[in-house]
This record gives structure tokens, C-alpha cells and sequence, in this order.
């Protein structure tokens, strides 16, 4: 299940690379609480390290993005 950052609509980008940064430290040390997780309106999962994934909608959250990492791929060219 994914930590959720409280009132992001009311922070600022920075505020929320913080809350960011210091949720994914607890989660590294095992010390996330059960109140970091509900609450949720939308999840964003990324996970730089694959090409593609399938994400799990947590309810009642309205959506969920899911972000794998860029691959570069040869395209033919017209002309």
C-alpha cells in the first residue's frame, strides 16, 4: 500500500519533495505507522527500474498513475 502525503493541495512543490523524502526514509528503516497510509485520493507509482508494470488501484482512491522507466527505441524517419 502506498504512503500518502498529507494536504498536498495545499503545499507547494518543495513541501511535498520533502514529505516525499521523508516518507520513503521511514519506509527504508520500517518505521512507516499505520496512519501514513489511508486518506488517499490518487497514487502515483514509479519505478524507474522496469519498462512497464501494472499498478493496483488502493479504494477509495479515484486513480492511480503508473510510471516505468524511458527506453529508446530505433523509429524509421520519413524522407
Amino acid at each position: 500500500m502506498a504512503t500518502i502525503v498529507q494536504n498536498a493541495h495545499a503545499k507547494g512543490l518543495a513541501a511535498i519533495s520533502k514529505d516525499v523524502k521523508s516518507l520513503a526514509a521511514k519506509a527504508r528503516d520500517g518505521k512507516l505507522k499505520p496512519e501514513a497510509y489511508p486518506g488517499g485520493t490518487f497514487t502515483m507509482g514509479m519505478n524507474p527500474a522496469i519498462e512497464r508494470f501494472a499498478s493496483i488501484i488502493n479504494p477509495p482512491q479515484a486513480g492511480i498513475l503508473a510510471v516505468g522507466a524511458v527506453k529508446k527505441v530505433p523509429v524509421e524517419g520519413k524522407g
